[in-house]
Formats: structure tokens, sequence, C-alpha cells
């Protein structure tokens, strides 16, 4: 997601790891309606401890990692030039980090890998076998981009390791911010919509297909290129789900592309703290498109308790198929 013409955000874009994945594991988390505590969090110097000379410039304020609460990310290119760091948090109480790297060249892999090995212990001190875990972990994701997500928890953190574009990521979460019973996506319509402008300017009030139970809501939009349609379930001010279908027309390109940037500025909207968002759908859907088989498994990422799926459709003609809902509900 592109955030600047500058030198800086031309490094981000380059750099910048992907935290998403073609599918992923069951993440095991609080199953209370209330969240645990977040977390004390560590410093950036713990976190790069025994590592100064191989990060010695922080870019304030330049990484992607973005939180409801609008904290500051930092970007920690490597001296190596092929991996960077991105934390979320001041550098007196990081929140979360990623740490991604070009898995191309064998000897800088080995150096990554080692690097992110220091950090799991540091970050992660009582995880007795981190180190470990994360470097076979690594290796694993290297062999392939697209292979599913590879994730653990450990002292309230969640841990994942994952390569969906020929890039490797390591990112730790508070398990505390990823609250597991919840029964709607926890955004408004307006969110959803924002920044579509009049994209999609046709409203039928109940005529969704989408159903959850009984006395379910579920409304209809259409784009301005009729080309496509948005359904959503629940009130408007705290939707439970919603489905996304965008016809895929040779004859009608510009509104193919159009409506694939809908789509993208869709999920961006319903995962604000997801920076890659746009990066894992983009890689999904072309997925979908080179499979272009109507019985094609969808692509599934779970972020938190909310699941995004992705799949090649066909109805009255070829489309893409965008489903975001709990993934402990059925829409």
């Amino acid at each position: 997601m592109p955030l600047s013409s500058s030198p800086r955000r031309a490094l981000l874009l380059q750099f910048a790891g992907v935290l998403a994945v073609l599918a992923v594991l069951p993440v095991s988390g609080p199953a209370a309606a209330e969240p645990a505590a977040v977390p004390p969090g560590f410093t950036l110097n713990q976190l790069i401890r025994k590592l100064e000379q191989h990060f010695p410039e922080v870019q304030a304020g330049q990484g992607s990692l973005l939180s409801d609460d609008g904290l500051p990310s930092d970007l920690l290119p490597a001296a190596n030039r092929t991996a960077i760091l991105e934390t979320l948090g001041p550098p007196e109480a990081v929140h979360r980090f990623a740490f991604s790297y070009d898995p191309g060249d064998e000897k800088g892999s080995q150096q990554n890998r080692h690097w992110a090995g220091v950090m799991i212990r540091n970050a992660l001190p009582g995880w007795r076998h981190g180190k470990t875990w994360v470097h076979r972990a690594m290796i694993q994701a290297e062999k392939a981009a697209g292979v599913p997500e590879i994730s653990e928890t450990a002292e309230d953190y969640w841990i994942t390791v994952s390569n969906p574009r020929g890039r490797v990521v390591v990112e730790v979460s508070p398990l505390a911010t990823l609250d597991t019973d919840v029964d709607s996506l926890g955004v408004s319509l307006e969110k959803v919509l924002a920044g579509l402008g009049s994209a999609f300017p046709r409203r039928d009030q109940g005529m969704g297909t989408l159903f959850n139970g009984p006395g379910s809501i579920s409304d209809r939009f259409f784009s301005d290129n009729a080309h496509a349609t948005l359904e959503t379930l629940g009130p408007s001010d705290d939707l439970a789900g919603l489905r996304y279908l965008y016809e895929l027309r040779d004859d009608h390109p510009e509104a193919t592309r159009d409506n694939r940037g809908y789509a993208l500025r869709l999920v961006q909207n319903v995962f604000p703290d997801w920076a890659e968002a746009g990066d894992w759908l983009q890689a999904a859907i072309d997925k979908a498109k080179q499979e272009a088989d109507k019985t094609a498994d969808y692509a599934i990422i779970d972020r938190g308790p909310i699941r995004l799926q992705v799949r090649y459709f066909i109805g009255a003609t070829a489309a893409i198929d965008i489903m975001v809902f709990p993934k402990n509900t059925q829409i």
C-alpha cells in the first residue's frame, strides 16, 4: 500500500514485510468475552540487544504497522539491505513488531534467521524453545511463497511466520488484542465505505442474501459500473459480515479494474490495523484467477476472530467472490 513517493517510503515498499498468507492455522487465544490485559511490551533496546550494529538507523514514523489507537510505527532497515524491522509503539514501549527478509540469498537468509532468533529470545525470554521454533518455521517458509502460515503462542503473544509473496515475515503481536469471542466485524457501514465516494450509489435495503439467524438484516449495493455487488449483514452501525462479488469482464476492463480497486479498499477498511491487507488480497485474487476453477477452495486468512475468504466463482459470468465474517459464525 503506497505511503509516499519519498526515498524512505520507496525503501519501505521495497522491503516491507507482508503479514499475510493464503491460509492460516487456527490461533489459540483467550476464549472469554473479556480479553486479557495487554502485556507490558518491551523496549527497542531490549528487542535489538546484541544486534545494534546491524540496525544502525531508526526511521521514526516510517513503518507500516497500524493500530486503532494510532501508535507510531518505526522502520529499521538492516545493514545487510535484505531485511527490515518494523515496530509499533514508542521505543520505550514496543507493542508489536514484524521482521521480514528476502530469502533469495542463502547466506543472507542464514544471517536473517539468526537475527530473528535473537529478537525472539530478547522479546520472549521465558519461551524456552522460541529460538529453535522460529528458526525451523523460517526454513519451512523459505521453501515456497504462499504456503500456510505457521503460528504459535507464548507469553501472551501470538507469533506467526509466513511467506505470502516471496518474502519471509516473522510477526509478534499481543494475544490480548485478539478477542476471539465476537459476533460482528466491529466496523460500521460508514467505515466500510470510507474513501469509496459514489462507488456504490444504489442500495437495496433488505434485498441481500446473507443470513445468520432469525431477524437477519442484509442489504445489497450495486457498483457504479453495474459489474459488482456488495452485500452486508447486520445493522449499519455494527456489521456482522459482508460479501463482495465482482465480475471478471474482458469486454469491460475498466470496470474490472475499478471493482478490484473497490475490493482492496473494502478489505483495508474492515482491517484498519492490518497494513498488508491489500498485498494479501491481491495475491489471493491472482491465485484464484490463475486456477480459474469453479470448484477451487477459498483462500483463507484469520485476523484474530475475523475471517477473510477469497475464491474464483462462476455464476452468470466468472467473478471473484470475497467474504468477511467472524470465524465462529457462518453467513
